[in-house]
C-alpha cells in the first residue's frame, strides 16, 4: 500500500461509488472550500494502482504557525479493514505533520445506532459502535455527538425520509395529517415553485438574512452562500416558492363558478325535496365556501396593492446526487406563514426524488433535543410531519498531530 495525493478525477471516481458518499465529501465540497478560502486537497491509499481509501483534506491556519486539518465527512474506506485503517491513519498523521498540522478532525458519514421517528433507539437495530473502538485503537479521540448544535464541525442529528420504491401517492399518504393538509393548501393557494438562477441569488440571500434575524441564528456571509451555490453547480438546486396573485385570482374565480353551479343544482334539489336536511346542510356549506372565496379575492387584491403581483414567500437550497437529496438551507418570509410555502418546496423536491429513483430524502439538521419546550422544537416538528426517521452521526474524531502543542491549544481555547 502507498499513501499519496489523488487527482480530482481519481478521487471522484472512487467517491461517487463509495457507500459513505454524501454531499459534504463530494468533489463539489472541495470546490466550495477553495472558493471560501480554505486549502484543500485529495489524499488516499492505493495498492497495485487501485484506490482503497480516500479523504477530502481541508485546512486553515491556527496559532499562526500551525494548521488545523479536517477530513470532512471522511474517511472513505472500509472501516472493517483494520490494516488499511491503521496504515491510512499513520500516513495521514505523518503527512499533516509535514505540513505543520496541529490536529486533524474527521466526522465519518456513518450513523451510530438505529432510531425511530421520535429519536428512540430501535431494539436489535444497527449499531456501528465498533467503529469508535477501531478509531480509538488507532490514536483517534472520540467526541461523542450530544444533543444541541454547539461544538461540532457539522450537523450531528438529521431527519431522513426513505422513499423505498413508493409512489408519490403512497409517500403523501404516509405523512402526518397536518402535513398533508398543508401541502393541499399550497395547491389551493396557487403557490408555485421555480428554480432561481445564480443571477437571482439575492432573493435567497435576503430571505436567509431575515430568517436568521428572526430566529437568532448565526449568519453566513453572502459571499459564502454564493460560493456554495456556485460550487455545487448541477448538483445544487436553488428554489423559490412564490405566489402569482393574478393566477391565484383566476383559480379562485374558477372555483367560485363551480360552487355557484353546485349551489344552483342544490337549490333545484331542495325545491324537489324541501324537507331534506342533508340538502339544506350542503346548501349552507356551499354558501360559506363562496363567502370564503370572496374574502380571498379581496385579500388577493390587497396583497397585490401592497406587495405587487409576484410575492416571494420561501426559498431553499438543496444538493442532489443519485443516492440522496439534502435540504441544506431554507428561509421564509414570515409575513406569509399562512400560505405554507415551505411545504410546497419540500413536496416539490420529494416528488423529484420519487421521479428520479433517489431513495434518501435528507431534511438535514435537527438538534436531537425532543423536548416540546425546546427553543427549536418547531424545526423537528415540521420535519417529523413527513414521517421519516431520526439519524445520528457517529461523532467527530480528533487525531492530535503535535500532542503537547495541541494540549496547550485546547487549554487556551477553553
Amino acid at each position: 500500500m502507498e499513501f499519496l495525493k489523488l487527482s480530482r478525477e481519481e478521487y471522484h471516481e472512487f467517491e461517487k461509488n463509495h457507500p459513505l458518499r454524501e454531499f459534504m465529501n463530494a468533489v463539489e465540497a472541495y470546490d466550495a472550500k477553495i472558493l471560501n478560502g480554505w486549502d484543500a486537497e485529495f489524499v488516499g491509499v492505493k495498492e497495485d494502482g487501485e484506490v482503497l481509501a480516500a479523504a477530502l483534506l481541508t485546512s486553515i491556519p491556527v496559532f499562526k504557525i500551525f494548521r488545523y486539518f479536517y477530513a470532512q465527512r471522511g474517511l472513505l474506506l472500509d472501516f472493517k479493514d483494520e490494516k488499511l485503517l491503521k496504515f491510512f491513519t499513520s500516513e495521514l498523521k505523518k503527512y499533516c505533520k509535514s505540513k505543520k498540522g496541529l490536529y486533524l478532525v474527521t466526522d465519518p458519514a456513518i450513523m451510530h445506532k438505529e432510531m425511530d421517528i421520535e429519536g428512540k433507539l430501535i431494539p436489535n437495530g444497527y449499531d456501528n459502535s465498533y467503529i469508535i473502538d477501531l478509531m480509538k485503537n488507532n490514536g483517534w479521540e472520540h467526541n461523542e455527538n450530544t444533543p444541541g448544535y454547539g461544538g461540532a464541525a457539522y450537523i450531528r442529528y438529521i431527519f431522513s425520509l426513505y422513499i423505498n420504491n413508493r409512489s408519490k401517492e403512497e409517500v403523501l399518504k404516509s405523512f402526518h395529517t397536518r402535513t398533508k393538509r398543508s401541502i393541499t393548501k399550497t395547491v389551493k393557494n396557487s403557490i408555485a415553485v421555480r428554480e432561481l438562477s445564480l443571477d437571482e441569488i439575492e432573493i435567497f440571500l435576503q430571505m436567509m438574512d431575515e430568517t436568521a434575524d428572526r430566529r437568532s441564528f448565526d449568519k453566513k456571509t453572502h459571499a459564502s452562500f454564493k460560493n456554495i451555490v456556485k460550487a455545487y453547480g448541477n448538483h445544487g438546486k436553488l428554489l423559490l416558492a412564490y405566489l402569482d396573485v393574478e393566477v391565484f385570482k383566476e383559480n379562485l374565480i374558477k372555483e367560485k363558478a363551480n360552487l355557484l353551479n353546485e349551489l344552483a343544482n342544490t337549490e333545484k334539489r331542495i325545491a324537489q325535496i324541501p324537507d331534506s336536511e342533508k340538502l339544506k346542510k350542503r346548501y349552507a356549506t356551499t354558501i360559506e365556501s363562496i363567502k370564503s372565496i370572496d374574502d380571498k379575492l379581496v385579500e388577493a387584491d390587497n396583497l397585490k396593492t401592497e406587495y405587487g403581483n409576484i410575492i416571494n414567500m420561501a426559498t431553499s437550497f438543496f444538493t442532489i446526487y443519485d443516492n440522496e437529496i439534502v435540504y441544506v438551507y431554507g428561509g421564509t418570509n414570515d409575513n406569509f406563514r399562512k400560505y405554507f410555502a415551505p411545504y410546497a418546496l419540500q413536496w416539490h423536491m420529494i416528488c423529484h426524488a420519487v421521479d428520479n429513483n433517489i431513495n434518501k430524502y435528507n431534511f438535514y439538521g435537527i438538534s436531537g433535543i425532543f423536548d416540546k419546550n425546546a427553543n427549536d422544537y418547531g424545526v423537528y416538528e415540521f420535519k417529523r410531519g413527513f414521517s421519516g426517521v431520526v439519524e445520528k452521526y457517529i461523532g467527530d474524531f480528533t487525531l492530535p498531530i503535535r500532542p503537547l502543542a495541541y494540549k496547550l491549544y485546547r487549554h487556551l481555547k477553553r
